[in-house]
């Protein structure tokens, strides 16, 4: 990387928030200055630098003089940044079965028969930018592309754990099921039941929640378990 000091930096900070985000970097990984300097040929300051932007994005933890680690899945957070992409959401809805067209409609099909393509190959990196890609153009037909904005800067955790989703088969058919359904209603103009859907498709995580911290226990933060079994109160209502 022979770039000046700003694009060095930036190239290091977007390197290292794409690996953590896709979990090649996995949570409670141990982060070295000086490994990822050799790595990726910049000097340790450029690192560093790209850690404290890290942290700030609740994406690193620094402990001074120990170490560096990939933060761990806070459920709190998950349960806070869920919120908000919730709430833009279906604030969304209201305006796109006013303005939603049949080429928009037609570029959304084309969208999840792409997603159904990468859930045969398990191509997960690429099913989760399709995901996006299909959440993401909802907010450019109606013009709220700030929001859609905000949603992707406030789910670190929220993303991470979606992630860790797309490794299952079978979640990931059901996610294309529910996108589906989100279609046909914005489709008939229905806001009421696109609203539902969208919820339940948001809140899709609560039903996975026991086995991925079985399966993952060292990605999560244990003292947000509790968080974790108010998600399971409330899907028991």
């Amino acid at each position: 990387m022979r770039k000046n000091d700003s694009s060095v930096q930036s190239a290091v900070y977007n390197a290292l928030r794409n690996n953590i985000m896709t979990l090649v970097l996995k949570p409670g990984t141990t982060m070295s200055t000086q490994e990822i300097a050799q790595k990726l040929n910049v000097s340790r300051t450029p690192v560093r630098e790209a850690f404290i932007r890290l942290q700030r994005d609740g994406l690193v933890d620094i402990h001074p003089q120990k170490e560096t680690l990939v933060s761990r899945i806070d459920f709190s957070k998950v349960e806070q940044e869920r919120f908000v992409r919730e709430s833009l959401e279906c604030a969304n809805i209201d305006l796109l079965v006013e303005r939603c067209t049949r080429k928009d409609v037609n570029e959304l099909e084309l969208n999840l028969e792409k997603q159904r393509s990468t859930v045969r190959t398990c191509d997960y990196n690429s099913l989760i930018k399709l995901d996006n890609d299909f959440h993401a153009y909802m907010f450019k037909v109606t013009g709220q592309v700030l929001s859609w904005e905000t949603i992707e800067n406030t789910s670190n955790h929220y993303a991470r754990i979606r992630m860790i989703t797309v490794w299952n088969k079978d979640i990931m058919m059901e996610t294309i099921l529910q996108h589906q359904k989100i279609l046909s209603a914005i489709q008939e103009q229905n806001a009421e039941y696109a609203k539902i859907y969208t919820k339940a498709h948001l809140h899709k995580l609560e039903n996975q929640l026991k086995s991925l911290m079985s399966e993952y226990p060292d990605y999560f933060v244990t003292e947000s378990i509790p968080a974790a079994e108010r998600f399971e109160a409330i899907l028991a209502q």
